[in-house]
């Protein structure tokens, strides 16, 4: 091979265009067919990744065949010189030659071999992680196929067809490349050839799967988009993994240098000489010797058969201990479907014959199995972490069963009258709790009948529900009637399940709780709105008395205190004395004036008591001023003038008391002038001050 052969870069520049182009028609495919198809669009990123793996190894090639380019001008150029000087030795040696090379392109190469590979590669390897999660159900969803998780698949065998053909291609190019691979300076195109390989893989996976959902089997298809998921996440892992192992792996002259980048997984399978040999170079290479080649694995190799084959006994063998946990009974079956001999077996350790000649199958005979009748998923809503309230008018359930409910008042009177009996729809919840019984005969009983039996329960619980509600009345259902219906239905399901097993006897299986909830009109009509306007008038009415009482009772109250009572039956009793006009009302008025000082409380003693103090205080009022007036008189017959002096004095002293007085002693008062300053008296400026007392200090000097 020529050194500066372009058959490996051609071939990495095909694999790139290649890879592209295909996850394009896969993304065009997918999108046209309204996005029902999750493995085509899965099988579309994983060979998009595949052409970021291309695109590294063209980078790599190229920069090969320059480096190898170079080292031929270096050998033209130094063959010219040895023909020019005759042989003569240059000044430069060999060693000087390699490290001028180095310098070139190989320490371009090297520079993208430590920086510019591993940074490509682990965005690659971020790029699996992300793609992959979002196809796997644990995790958030591609947004493209959340709206159209449940459909089915649009012109499956149309996208089969393309997927096979994406297939074919891709293994074609695949076998080219790793063929290629096997001489020494195309050995990076491994890397590509694998990943081509894994994506023929997933796309004759997904053409597969889409043949099953065109036949009908859509869980497939959905199947492996998840498994492709998770094997892009694996390709991240490996990654990662191969990327921190290559940093601690020794180097081995002469040895080829596997990239870590390319997938161990994809190569287990695409290797021509097959998959044991595969994993021998995969170990020799992590461990960097011939492990291979070493006793141990050699002797391993030599005895793998025998060792398979015990390991095989030993399984057998194990097969031959059952082991029934406490709650459960195991049911051993002998020679299965061609034998007729089944026995039970209590909790502990027993020994029966290996499988597949002995089966068992153990039955929780203690554990409590739950089923509610009358709706599928629930619905439950959550405001700020609380759930919310449950309504007639919103749905409970993502799906409610309506029953057929009589009005047994109404349906009497319709049938004196010969017309049509009125039905009612309701909606309850009712759960169901059974287990299996633990006698042995019941038991084998149990396991004797259909696989599943929970199934017959929940078909005999609905049949048995359905019975009932056509024979009740809707106002039981509604009222106090729930627990007599719960016992009802018990015993009703109980009986159903002891004459419902395969021989006409019983299931095997006891009902320990029957309870009836959540009854209510149909939320969809405008039933459970007219019931709740019914009840909130009921309601309505019921508070607008209870509040007219209150606002009674707290006026009465009020009014005349906690005895009001009797304070009204004696004015009553006034008032009917005076509308007869008896003689008696004097002493009934009597009556209501003591019992209104003595007995009233409230509003009406708050008055009382106010007029009793307005009284009292006018009459000691008056009774002090005319006790003041008989000593003024008193004082001013004895002392005229010396009385009219202290009067004077006594109202200079009161009207005086709050005015400023200036008192001026001069002789004659005809001579003082009065002047008034109206504006508001000035602020205090000390720093004025002080400015002009120093002024004067220093003109005193």
């Amino acid at each position: 091979m020529s050194s500066i052969d372009k058959r490996g870069e051609t071939v990495a520049w095909v694999g790139f265009g290649w890879s592209v182009v295909g996850a394009i028609i896969l993304a065009v495919l997918a999108i046209s067919t309204y996005n029902t198809s999750s493995g085509v669009w899965a099988a579309g990123f994983q060979l998009l990744g595949a052409a970021g793996i291309w695109l590294l190894t063209v980078i790599m090639l190229h920069q090969k065949r320059l480096m190898a380019e170079e080292r031929l001008e270096i050998a033209e150029l130094e063959r010219q010189r040895a023909e020019k000087l005759g042989g003569a030795q240059t000044i430069f040696d060999e060693e000087d030659l390699d490290q001028m090379e180095r310098l070139a392109s190989g320490r371009r190469l090297r520079t993208i071999e430590r920086y510019l590979a591993p940074t490509f590669a682990l965005l690659i390897a971020a790029y699996h992680a992300a793609v992959g999660l979002t196809f796997l159900p644990w995790f958030w969803g591609f947004p493209p196929l959340a709206e159209h998780q449940d459909a089915p698949v649009e012109k499956a065998m149309m996208l089969a067809v393309f997927c096979g053909g994406i297939a074919f291609v891709n293994f074609v190019l695949a076998r080219y490349a790793l063929g290629m691979s096997r001489l020494k300076d195309w050995q990076v195109m491994c890397a590509g050839g694998n990943f081509s390989f894994g994506a023929s893989a997933v796309s004759l996976a997904v053409a597969i799967s889409l043949l099953c959902a065109n036949s009908g089997l859509g869980g497939v298809e959905i199947w492996v988009a998840w498994i492709i998921g998770g094997l892009l996440v694996w390709l991240a892992i490996e990654t990662i993994i191969n990327f921190i192992l290559d940093i601690y792996r020794p180097r081995v002259p002469g040895q080829r240098q596997r990239p870590f980048y390319d997938s161990r997984l994809f190569g287990v399978f695409s290797e021509p000489s097959g998959i044991v040999r595969s994993v021998a170079n995969t170990i020799d290479y992590q461990f960097g010797f011939k492990v291979s080649e070493t006793w141990f694995y050699k002797l391993l190799g030599r005895a793998i058969v025998p060792l398979l084959f015990v390991q095989i006994i030993v399984i057998f063998a194990l097969t031959c201990i059952v082991v029934v946990p406490p709650g459960h009974k195991a049911v051993i079956e002998h020679l299965g479907p061609w034998g007729s001999d089944m026995r039970a077996a209590s909790p502990g350790i027993h020994l029966a014959w290996f499988w597949p000649i002995d089966r068992a199958t153990m039955i929780p005979v203690e554990r409590i199995q739950r089923m509610e009748l009358g709706h599928e998923e629930r619905l439950v809503e959550y405001g700020d972490g609380i759930q919310k309230p449950i309504l007639w008018t919103k749905a409970h359930y993502k799906k409610e069963h309506k029953l057929l409910v009589g009005d047994r008042t109404v349906s009497e009177g319709a049938a004196a009258e010969g017309t049509e009996v009125p039905v009612n729809l309701l909606s309850m919840s009712v759960p169901v709790q059974w287990h299996v019984k633990s006698d042995d005969a019941e038991v084998i009983r149990f396991y004797s009948q259909h696989e599943d039996v929970e199934a017959i329960v929940e078909s005999l619980a609905y049949r048995e529900l359905t019975r009932y509600a056509a024979q009740a009345d809707i106002l039981d259902l509604l009222g106090e009637g729930g627990i007599d219906a719960a016992e009802t239905l018990h015993a009703n399901i109980q009986a159903a399940c002891d004459e419902a097993g395969v021989d006409g006897k019983g299931l095997g299986v006891k009902i320990v709780h029957v309870g009836i909830g959540g009854v209510h009109p149909p939320s969809e009509e405008e039933v459970a709105s007219t019931y709740e306007q019914v009840v909130s008038a009921f309601e309505q009415r019921d508070a607008t008395i209870k509040r007219a009482e209150g606002d009674a009772a707290r006026e009465k109250v009020g009014s005349a205190g906690l005895n009001w009572k009797a304070i009204y039956d004696v004015i009553a009793s006034e008032d009917r004395a005076r509308e007869a006009g008896s003689s008696d009302l004097r002493r009934q008025t009597e009556t209501v004036e003591n019992a209104l000082r003595r007995q009233v409380g409230g509003a009406a003693r708050e008055m009382v008591a106010e007029a009793d103090a307005r009284a009292l205080g006018r009459v000691f009022r008056e009774k002090s001023a005319a006790e003041r007036y008989a000593i003024q008189t008193a004082a001013y017959e004895a002392a005229p003038s010396t009385y009219t002096l202290r009067t004077y004095l006594r109202v200079l002293i009161v009207g005086l008391q709050d005015v400023h007085k200036y008192v001026v002693a001069m002789d004659d008062s005809s001579k003082l002038i009065y002047e008034y300053d109206l504006k508001p008296p000035q602020g205090i400026d000390i720093l004025g001050a002080e400015l002009r007392a120093g002024e004067m200090e220093r003109d005193a000097r």
